[in-house]
């Protein structure tokens, strides 16, 4: 495509386009309409010279500095792309080594690790010579604060034998528990961070990273509304929370939208109402939406398909979309994921007027348990289901049958390959593990 696009001559075009790969394709009229051309002799040869061979430039640059200049024309985002990658472009590296050919030599470790390291960190003679005078490297505006978040009681703790008992009497601060206590100040300074966000503190507060504690900013623009406070560019950026952390994760949805909470139990309080969870907090707040776009979803499975599929479906709703009231929806629906168990019941006794009871529902638990497992690790009791009884035996024979859910065929192929390629440390282990399970 590089010397495609760099070939003479060019094709005509009555209007400048942008091409798929993000070039320009500039306006090149032919003379029928209002192109130009002229006659050169080359080697005692005439040449027709048109506008297919004219390189893209500006009049006015060529005549102010008395140089051929090619000017092109940017309009795609890889101009970015462009610019980044001459700037950092590197010297001419080639790397090479020594393989034995013979056919019955052993095999070549493609995926080399350390070769692949050493050549990452490959550096051209630019770079070394900026890192030598201790140029900066990259520079950062604004400055960016990271905010801890974190359930209460919940914290990561470092300790050791010595300070375990001091730590757990006294955990370590951080900038939540810090940012509940600036609230709680009875001068002026509390009274104006009520009334922040959680990521707003680090505009007008500095985290005192020995004291652990927030600082009155005493530099930038002027507070009228709080004499001796400041405000500068200063970003903050709460820690993102996997949706599988729920309570963690509704505790971070809270703090991105109650200004100036007072503890854990405070953010939990909506209009003079205390909620035990953060869950329900975030609901009574409208910040969650409903289950309505579920609850019509499964009604219009519940029409058209079996009840594996039914199950199947929720499960991965339970996994992936996370709702609000996952119990709810298993209770409207539950009599259409275990319709299958109740016709099997029904076909096997030879009658029909079996209707569905809890050892099918249960069933029925259990295999959505165990979709839920194989896609995301996780029990129902984590989406606030409560888990189905297993069997010791049901238990284990789930346990064991999702270990020998692989291709037997492609396990062979892949120990073929790869084993040759172990360590001889690795291949140790490997023979010991391998003697112990044909031992067992």
């Amino acid at each position: 495509m590089e010397n495609e696009r760099e070939s003479f001559p060019k094709h005509f075009t009555n209007y400048t386009i942008t091409n798929v790969d993000g070039y320009p394709i500039y306006r090149r009229r032919n003379t029928d309409n209002g192109g130009q051309s002229f006659t050169k002799n080359v080697n005692n040869a005439d040449i027709d010279i048109d506008n297919r061979w004219v390189v893209p430039y500006s009049p006015l640059l060529s005549k102010t500095f008395n140089a051929h200049i090619n000017v092109e024309f940017c309009s795609s985002v890889k101009s970015i792309e462009y610019i980044c990658k001459y700037v950092n472009k590197e010297s001419d590296m080639a790397a090479f080594r020594i393989e034995n050919t013979n056919v019955n030599a052993p095999p070549v470790n493609n995926n080399d690790e350390i070769t692949l390291y050493q050549i990452g960190r490959y550096i051209s003679s630019n770079e070394v010579v900026w890192r030598i005078f201790g140029f900066q490297i990259h520079e950062r505006d604004p400055a960016v604060i990271h905010l801890a978040v974190h359930l209460e009681n919940g914290l990561r703790v470092f300790f050791t034998n010595e300070t375990v008992i001091h730590r757990s009497i006294n955990p370590p601060k951080t900038t939540l528990t810090e940012f509940s206590v600036l609230c709680n100040r009875a001068d002026a300074f509390g009274a104006f961070a009520r009334k922040l966000l959680y990521s707003e503190v680090p505009q007008y507060f500095t985290w005192a990273q020995t004291k652990k504690k927030w600082m009155p900013r005493k530099q930038g623009t002027p507070i009228e509304a709080c004499p001796g406070l400041f405000k500068s560019k200063t970003l903050g950026r709460v820690f993102t929370v996997d949706p599988r952390q729920t309570q963690c994760f509704y505790l971070r949805l809270l703090l991105v939208n109650v200004t100036g909470p007072l503890s854990f139990q405070d953010i939990r309080k909506v209009n003079e109402q205390q909620y035990l969870t953060y869950k329900d907090a975030c609901l009574a707040l409208g910040l969650l939406e409903d289950d309505n776009q579920w609850d019509c979803m499964l009604i219009e499975t519940g029409l058209n398909c079996t009840a594996i599929q039914i199950r199947l479906l929720y499960a991965i709703v339970l996994t992936t979309c996370f709702p609000d009231r996952a119990d709810t929806l298993w209770d409207n629906h539950k009599d259409s994921m275990t319709d299958n168990i109740l016709h099997r019941h029904r076909t096997r006794l030879n009658d029909q007027t079996i209707t569905f009871s809890d050892a099918m529902y249960n069933e029925a638990l259990i295999a959505i348990e165990d979709i839920c497992i194989v896609i995301a690790n996780l029990s129902l009791s984590h989406f606030g289901i409560h888990s189905p009884n297993r069997s010791l035996t049901t238990s284990m024979n789930t346990e064991v049958n999702r270990e020998l859910q692989y291709n037997i065929a492609e396990m062979a192929t892949i120990i073929t390959c790869n084993v040759p390629l172990l360590t001889q440390e690795q291949r140790t282990i490997y023979d010991r593990i391998m003697l112990s399970v044909s031992a067992a």
